[in-house]
């Protein structure tokens, strides 16, 4: 008998005001106990391993590195067209 075994994933809603852009940017992020993967509707996707982290790895530390992630999305000129209408 095969034995399965199941990664449990988490999905949490992040959104905060980014002084340099002057508005709100919003996105989720999704873990898997291994690394960190933000979306953004109007930037765009990354990833970033836990190593990036540290050696603590709670929920500010997570939030932490969404933050950082989704802010480089927002400020990557390259992202700038990005939204979905």
């Amino acid at each position: 008998m095969a034995k399965y075994t199941s990664k449990q994933i988490s999905t949490d809603q992040i959104s905060f005001y980014d002084d340099g852009l002057k508005k709100q940017i919003e996105g989720s992020y999704t873990t898997d106990g291994k690394e960190i993967q933000v979306r953004s509707v109007a930037y765009g996707i990354k990833k970033a391993h836990y190593r990036d982290v540290g050696a603590a790895v709670d929920q500010d530390a997570l939030e932490s590195l969404a933050q950082k992630l989704l802010r480089e999305l927002a400020h990557d000129p390259k992202n700038a067209g990005h939204q979905s209408h």
